[in-house]
């Protein structure tokens, strides 16, 4: 049985050993030779040490390990899964990865925590379950691989998203996923004192695919429990709805300008809102500010009885939607006066 003393003792530790071994992790990083070189795409001036990720990694496994009992099948998937992302992702930071290459490893990962009990049950066909879990899971990952594209921005939202699954889990009594939940936060808040504009670290890709693949585990194995399924569902959404309004934004700009979908690119949100005359700070703040909105609509839907929850979500829906065709209008207008300045 688990209390208030081991979720609040789950996040303690993972601040104190996040934020305490950030700074080693950097120096590792310049021994080992794992920067992120500068160049014409790239705002920052000097090499900056990409093992970021590492301090998450430790953080949060020491603080769920120490707070839960890790003989039951859900830890043991949680933890070799979460390695193989780790290491999956320091691979790539180091050598470079064939995307195909970086995606069967994320789809081996899925399939074992799959195996390890944690399954979308929209469904009770195993195949179709196994099918939206691994989906599930692939894609959450790499939009937060995606979303680390400014300094603080993926820990950051992290943080929060994690913060909500925990209170939400609280409210339902699952204390278990509630230590978790909370470990995650810790060890996002700890690393983003290292990692807040202006930063002295990159998480890199095995840090925002660590946070993105434990975040979709947890949207899994909560207990979101409303009155109607459809209510259920959106809560995990709403609670990873910037990362999921991001990825989409993307892709949709990318497809409208006849751009490959997988080749990286200066048309995320942040970058748009920054080409807006946003400092980088200030439009990683506007981008907390939302996802914390979010949170709190996900928490309020799962508080309200039905017909508040289906007006919550609706208005959340809306603001999404009406923020992406701003944001879309503004960037191909954008585009389609610096060909016509370019053609005089």
């Amino acid at each position: 049985m688990f209390t208030l003393q081991h979720v609040f003792g789950a996040f303690f530790i993972a601040v104190l050993i996040s934020y305490g071994f950030t700074p080693l992790a950097r120096q590792i990083a310049f021994k080992i030779k794992l920067l992120d070189h500068p160049d014409q795409r790239k705002s920052h001036a000097h090499p900056m040490p990409l093992l970021g990720g590492l301090a998450l990694y430790l953080a949060f496994f020491a603080a769920v390990l120490y707070s839960v009992d890790v003989n039951n099948s859900y830890m043991h998937g949680l933890l070799i899964s979460g390695t193989i992302i780790f290491f999956l992702g320091v691979i790539d930071d180091k050598l470079g990865m064939m995307p195909s290459m970086k995606l069967s490893g994320q789809i081996l990962a899925a399939l074992i925590i799959y195996k390890a009990g944690f399954r979308v049950t929209t469904f009770e066909d195993y195949y179709i379950s196994m099918f939206l879990t691994v989906f599930w899971v692939v894609g959450i990952t790499n939009a937060f691989n995606l979303l680390d594209n400014l300094n603080g921005l993926s820990s950051g939202i992290a943080g929060i998203a994690s913060m909500f699954f925990g209170l939400i889990s609280l409210y339902h009594g699952d204390t278990y996923t509630a230590v978790i939940a909370f470990a995650l936060a810790g060890a996002s808040f700890g690393f983003l004192k290292h990692n807040f504009p202006k930063a002295s670290i990159f998480m890199g890709d095995s840090g925002s695919m660590f946070l993105g693949f434990m975040l979709a585990c947890l949207a899994i194995l909560g207990t979101w429990k409303t009155d109607k399924i459809t209510l259920s569902l959106s809560l995990p959404i709403l609670i990873l709805g910037y990362p999921i309004f991001d990825t989409t934004l993307v892709t949709v700009l990318r497809f409208l300008e006849k751009r490959p979908v997988f080749i990286g690119g200066r048309d995320h949100s942040s970058h748009i809102l920054a080409s807006l005359g946003f400092k980088k700070t200030r439009a990683v703040l506007v981008i907390y500010a939302i996802s914390f909105v979010l949170g709190l609509s996900a928490l309020a839907v799962s508080m309200s009885e039905l017909r508040v929850g289906l007006a919550v979500l609706v208005l959340a829906a809306a603001f999404m939607l009406s923020l992406g065709i701003f944001l879309c209008t503004k960037r191909l207008g954008s585009a389609k006066l610096k060909r016509y300045n370019g053609n005089e």
